[in-house]
């Protein structure tokens, strides 16, 4: 395995009545990560956190070498300020907007004189250039995802964020959405911290994964490093996995 590029840096500690968050985590500069576990542990509370949505009691969150919180020196980056792209279980694309809007919304982000191209080369990646002038409500919950996508890639973000994208489609549009997010795999050159529970997406998906247990790290590796091992086989119980990597002939 090749050593992980120190790409995003992230100390965690948040407390709350009856739960609380300590994660600290080094993670690849590129690829898919996910963040992995049973609902309520902690997996969206990491990744709001690192966005900046939540502000933990104590915490460092360094991205491509950028500090984005450092409560050692109370330096906190709002979350507008921290070049991310952030992908809901909602799309959350506004309703009055057409799907052109929608985009253009996103690349004004990026200020004046934004490359043209890169404008065309994510609607070409989520393949969504036929919708343009369709509003939100003409579009299936799989579609609203990928303009959703696009618009956060047309931020130029250093970190994209997918909050569980997947939650809210039937297995029909999952099946239509999981080819577009293994091209971002493929085609990006960014980290993406990807959130879910459902294990066959993150084997299908992912490079890295942070199993995450009531708000601590279980484990954090590579995926076939991560799901070869024994003691997290145990704990998955009937939903048990493992990964073995090979060329088929």
């Amino acid at each position: 395995m090749q050593p992980i590029t120190e790409s995003i840096r992230a100390r965690i500690n948040v407390d709350y009545a009856g739960f609380s968050l300590d994660a600290d985590l080094t993670l690849p500069g590129k690829g898919i990560t996910a963040l992995f576990g049973q609902s309520g542990s902690g997996k969206t509370t990491t990744l709001r956190c690192i966005a900046g949505l939540e502000r933990a009691q104590r915490a460092f969150v360094e991205v491509n070498g950028q500090v984005w919180q450092d409560d050692s020196r109370r330096f906190f980056l709002p979350p507008h300020k921290r070049q991310l792209g952030y992908v809901f279980q909602d799309a959350a694309l506004f309703p009055h907007m057409t799907v052109r809007r929608n985009l253009e919304y996103g690349h004004k982000r990026c200020g004046a004189g934004q490359d043209r191209d890169i404008f065309v080369q994510a609607v070409d990646l989520l393949d969504i250039g036929h919708l343009m002038e369709r509003m939100p409500l003409k579009l299936s919950g799989g579609e609203r995802q990928r303009v959703a996508i696009a618009r956060a890639l047309l931020t130029s973000p250093s970190l994209l964020l997918l909050d569980e994208p997947l939650a809210a489609l039937d297995m029909k549009r999952k099946r239509e959405i999981l080819p577009y997010l293994e091209r971002l795999h493929d085609s990006l050159e960014i980290p993406i911290l990807y959130v879910s529970h459902q294990q066959d997406e993150v084997l299908r998906l992912a490079d890295h994964i942070v199993l995450l247990e009531n708000g601590k790290v279980a484990a954090s590796g590579p995926l076939f490093d991560v799901l070869g091992r024994l003691d997290i086989s145990a704990r998955q119980a009937e939903e048990a996995s493992s990964v073995i990597e090979a060329t088929v002939g």
